[in-house]
């Protein structure tokens, strides 16, 4: 279509009518999705939808009733009219011709009239008449549509009571109509208020709460530039204030934001630093890693990777040798109960500082962990073969030296292994376990401080291995047995037994404890081992018990077990499960386990006497004890060793000494026994002496079975 002047208006008139419907059409469409797709919406509007039913169908009720009385009033008047109307015409007798032309001109169809007090009838018969003056909708109603009326003598009638029944064929069509046409209405009411309810929802709640969603969906989605999404509130009222509130949320995350943003940056910067210290640290762990921080000495790890480079560089052709000494402080621990932590510090400070005078270089001398060090002497510092031992005794004066600190002096026993190039190895962790094992013998030697490793000393390494994998074995197929020896008093009554261990090797034979109980301990087999033989003998104390016995059963508890603290509730245990009272187990432990761990052996002794076991100090007099701690032990009993009983009556050291122990013991209130006794000259001599009991082959030796073999000797 083109305009006068032959321009292109575009579209024709009913083109852009249609085009207008359909945008319309389009808009009604998504709005109505809208609203269907908003469960709110559809709650409400059906909601409202069946209320407005509900209240239309409460007045459908009475409605129908009313319409239904009226229905039947003005077919009851009809019915009035027509028969006031005959009377007001009638001739002067009332005869039944007369009446029929009553149901020819009127809906009545039966008639019937009282005259001379009898009925005259015409029509269908009237059966069960209603007075025509109440309430018409509750009167029966007869089949075939008809309603039977009465009315009374004296009213409009005069002097005639009248029944008449009414034809009412057209009422229930009438209602049914109502009825149709009042639930229309009410559908159409309905469905108006619904769309309106619809409209009123999209504009005041559905629209806007779109609208703050899309918002809280954007502003979730871009967390960074929270103040863009702030809008000023479109409404005053409850959704107006949730958009306050969402502007509030934004402005206070805008807050956070900047907050985090200057958070991030000083963060940024902390890191910066961190990362400057923790260079700075790693490499502070770098060299505490590489050095002793207490002695300032090469640790075990640098002075392995100097041996493996010396050992490299000198290669297997070395004319002279060269040695790696491991020297460990014998009674350090004892000195560190005694005097303090600091002390002992300090005396390791010192010892360092002396052996660091024997190495030009700082990595050839180390502390290799606690109280052990190590020195590796070379041909380059003047090491001489022939004069090798003079220079390893010039290192031990050198450590054994008192030791000043806060004007007391402190001295330590020590002990040194030697391992030799390339005599016994040329790789650094081998020669190193070498002397450190030859370090082990020289403590376990009364008199050598210094054990050379030597080749052949290699057997004896095998033989040991040999030795823990029978002891493992012998630990699964039970080969132990025990063994009880009797003690008695001085009037020579049984008091108890000690339980001796033995060990019956399928091919070796009897094995003794000597030999095997220091490879247990040092494999640490000691343990499972010393849990058996409490299990067994308490087993064994029991029986006796029930028997009639009633001394004590000794046992021996090694270092390593007194190091457990859960021996106590072990022994606990045992002692519940046989129903055997604490006081009937001693246990035997040695002066020299006692001061491995002072503190450690105080709390579980403590943890023995609180239970009521007894306790006792074995070989008393061969180790390094101290009066004052022996003081401090919940002791009963101190066991002489048999190396004091042997030279007894004829050797006067050994009576001094004896004589002493007792003496001091008794002071301490304890009770003695002496082990060892074979001849009745020492068993008089100690009775003569004050000892208090006796143990040893004269009064009787071991067996599997004491407190019978013991009946046996008395009977």
């Amino acid at each position: 279509m083109k305009s006068p002047a032959g321009i292109d208006t575009g579209l024709g008139a009913d083109e852009q009518l249609a085009r207008r419907r359909q945008d319309y059409w389009q808009s009604v469409s998504q709005w109505g999705r809208q609203l269907i797709s908003c469960r709110l919406c559809r709650n409400l509007t059906m909601a409202a939808f069946v209320a407005i039913l509900l209240i239309e169908f409460v007045i459908l009720i009475p409605s129908y009733r009313n319409y239904e009385e009226d229905l039947l009033s003005q077919h009851a008047a009809m019915a009035r009219q027509a028969i006031t109307t005959y009377l007001a015409t009638k001739p002067d007798d009332v005869t039944a011709e007369s009446l029929q032309r009553v149901l020819g001109s009127s809906r009545v169809t039966g008639l019937e009239l009282m005259v001379n007090d009898r009925w005259l009838r015409v029509g269908e018969p009237v059966t069960d008449a209603g007075d025509a003056s109440g309430r018409l909708r509750d009167l029966p109603k007869p089949e075939n549509q008809r309603l039977d009326l009465v009315w009374d003598s004296g009213q409009w009638l005069g002097d005639y009571p009248v029944r008449a029944r009414v034809d009412i064929t057209g009422v229930s069509g009438e209602l049914t109509a109502f009825v149709l046409r009042i639930l229309g209405l009410s559908l159409l009411i309905a469905v108006f208020v619904t769309v309106v309810t619809m409209a009123v929802v999209d504009r005041m709640m559905l629209s806007p709460l779109l609208r703050l969603r899309a918002r809280i969906l954007q502003a979730g989605g871009d967390a960074e530039h929270p103040m863009i999404y702030v809008r000023e509130p479109e409404r005053r009222d409850e959704f107006g204030e949730v958009e306050g509130a969402f502007n509030s949320m934004l402005e206070q995350n805008a807050s956070y934001l900047n907050r985090l943003q200057s958070l991030n940056k000083r963060l940024d910067q902390l890191l910066m630093e961190r990362t400057r210290s923790l260079k700075q640290t790693e490499q502070e762990l770098q060299l505490r890693s590489l050095y002793d921080q207490l002695t300032g000495l090469a640790n075990r790890n640098l002075f392995e990777e100097r041996l493996t480079r010396f050992l490299a560089e000198a290669g297997g052709g070395e004319a002279m040798p060269s040695a790696l000494v491991v020297l460990g402080l014998n009674d350090f621990q004892a000195l560190n109960g005694l005097a303090g932590h600091e002390t002992g510090d300090r005396v390791l400070q010192e010892i360092a500082r002396r052996l660091a005078g024997f190495s030009r270089e700082p990595g050839y001398v180390a502390r290799l962990g606690g109280d052990v060090f190590g020195l590796l002497l070379t041909p380059h510092q003047g090491l001489k073969e022939d004069l090798l031992e003079a220079d390893i005794a010039a290192v031990i004066n050198a450590c054994i030296a008192p030791v000043e600190v806060a004007g007391k002096q402190y001295q330590c026993d020590v002990s040194a292994g030697v391992a030799l190039t390339p005599l016994d190895g040329n790789e650094a962790g081998v020669l190193l376990s070498h002397a450190e094992i030859a370090m082990h013998r020289a403590k376990k030697s009364t008199d050598s401080k210094v054990q050379f490793f030597a080749s052949d000393l290699g057997e004896q390494i095998q033989r040991r291995q040999d030795m823990v994998k029978d002891l493992r074995s012998a630990i699964e197929k039970q080969q132990f047995e025990l063994h009880y020896q009797p003690q008695f008093d001085r009037l020579r009554r049984c008091v108890g037994y000690e339980a001796l261990l033995r060990w019956r090797h399928p091919e070796l034979g009897t094995v003794s404890p000597a030999e095997f109980i220091p490879v247990a301990e040092e494999a640490g087999l000691i343990g499972p081992i010393g849990l058996w033989v409490i299990e067994q003998a308490v087993t064994t104390m029991k029986r006796w018990v029930d028997q009639g016995f009633s001394g004590r059963m000794a046992i021996n508890i090694s270092a390593r077990q007194l190091a457990d603290p859960s021996l106590v509730e072990h022994i606990r245990g045992v002692l519940g499960s046989h129903d055997l009272a604490p006081g009937y187990l001693e246990l035997e432990i040695t002066e020299t386990a006692l001061m491995e761990d002072v503190a450690t052996a105080l709390e579980i002794l403590e943890g023995f006497r609180s239970l009521g076991v007894l306790l006792a100090v074995d070989d008393f007099g061969t180790g390094y004890s101290s009066l004052a701690y022996l003081k401090a032990l919940p002791v009963k009993r101190i066991k002489i060793d048999r190396a004091f009983v042997t030279g007894l009556p004829d050797n006067e050291q050994d009576e001094v000494l004896c004589r002493t122990m007792i003496t001091m013991a008794h002071s301490l209130g304890c009770e003695v026994i002496a082990e060892g006794v074979e001849t009745e000259a020492q068993a008089s001599w100690l009775a003569t002496s004050g000892c208090d009991e006796l143990q040893g082959f004269l009064l009787g030796p071991p067996a599997p079975d004491g407190y019978r073999s013991l009946q046996s000797m008395a009977r």
